[in-house]
């Protein structure tokens, strides 16, 4: 007899053999049996399928996708095509969901069902983020209090995971949303700023469902080399139609209206800049640096001091409007900082 299935809990793994099984027994152990949790194994090289087959063995509610390796998002995608609940949730391999999670978490009807999480090392947490109240929005002028409340002065940090919240998997097969597999970064922002385009009815959990467990070295992450700042203009040539689409929807959002100039142009544009004048880049090309002040000509409120003082070079330099007078005085400034 077919059962119901209120969550489909989507895993990607690649070489997680080490903290796969915590994850999966962090839904297992849940006191709520309407659920399903889909691993994707996406080629992994390790232990990882063993160890997947094997926790599939002892519970029917684990099913195990075996799949070539192709990065994150095809691994999401694959188990959002094999999903079957009302609403899926994306877990990590290397976290956990909190123990009463889904219980406190699910209520049918919803497009969105957002919780908090935080950021664990060891025993300490870090740092934690929860919305404040449990509340109910219902259409989009409701939608445009939840953005405001959420979004934080200088970014989305609620909305850049795609994990600690419920989707509606009816609206995300209607709209034909998907992770982008081009993406190594902000591949989750796009997906839930795609998403909430389309959402009309949101309910927020105040308690922390989600636990990033941060794992030795992954703080040490190169967020200046080349190929990081190639997924950055991948991710801006995305981002700037996702945005627009967002800020339609959503014009009374006074915090959705202010994302261009401190998230789009503050930090993604300006990190670009900020590494071509202190390091020499194959990325520092004339053609990049036009394309980067084409994106801040766009910007309405972006004056000398209106993001941060460390920028102010960076934006006289595009004031003076020369993207080859910029590269000169890069190439000089980042010579003398190696």
């Amino acid at each position: 007899m077919d059962r119901r299935i209120d969550i489909s809990v989507i895993i990607p793994v690649y070489n997680a053999g080490t903290t796969v099984v915590r994850a999966v027994h962090s839904i297992l152990v849940q006191e709520y049996e309407p659920v399903e949790i889909i691993i994707v194994d996406d080629g992994s090289t390790d232990d990882s399928p063993l160890l997947c087959d094997d926790l599939a063995s002892q519970d029917e509610r684990v099913r195990v996708i075996h799949k070539e390796n192709g990065g994150v998002s095809s691994a999401r995608n694959a188990g959002l095509d094999a999903a079957s609940g009302e609403y899926v949730m994306f877990l990590d391999a290397d976290d956990a969901v909190r123990y009463g999670a889904l219980a406190s978490m699910y209520r049918s009807g919803w497009d969105l069902i957002a919780g908090g999480f935080a950021k664990v090392s060891g025993q300490s947490v870090l740092e934690s983020y929860k919305p404040a109240d449990e509340e109910e929005f219902r259409n989009a002028n409701e939608i445009c209090r939840f953005l405001d409340t959420v979004i934080a002065k200088k970014h989305s940090y609620m909305l850049n995971s795609a994990c600690f919240k419920l989707f509606r998997l009816s609206l995300i097969r209607e709209q034909g949303l998907r992770f982008d597999e081009i993406l190594r970064y902000g591949e989750d922002k796009m997906f839930v700023f795609s998403y909430l385009s389309y959402a009309e009815k949101i309910r927020t959990v105040p308690e922390i469902v989600y636990d990033y467990i941060l794992q030795p070295g992954s703080l040490s992450a190169d967020l200046t080399s080349d190929s990081h700042l190639d997924q950055i203009f991948r991710l801006l040539e995305r981002y700037k139609p996702v945005l627009a689409a967002l800020g339609e929807r959503y014009a009374a959002s006074g915090r959705v209206r202010e994302l261009y100039h401190t998230d789009f142009v503050g930090r993604y544009v300006c990190r670009i800049l900020t590494v071509f004048a202190r390091r020499q880049s194959d990325l520092m090309t004339e053609e990049n640096i036009t394309l980067l002040y084409s994106y801040m000509a766009e910007d309405l409120r972006l004056g000398v001091f209106s993001i941060r003082l460390g920028q102010m070079v960076n934006i006289l330099l595009y004031k003076i409007g020369k993207p080859s007078f910029t590269m000169s005085v890069y190439r000089l400034t980042s010579r003398r900082s190696r």
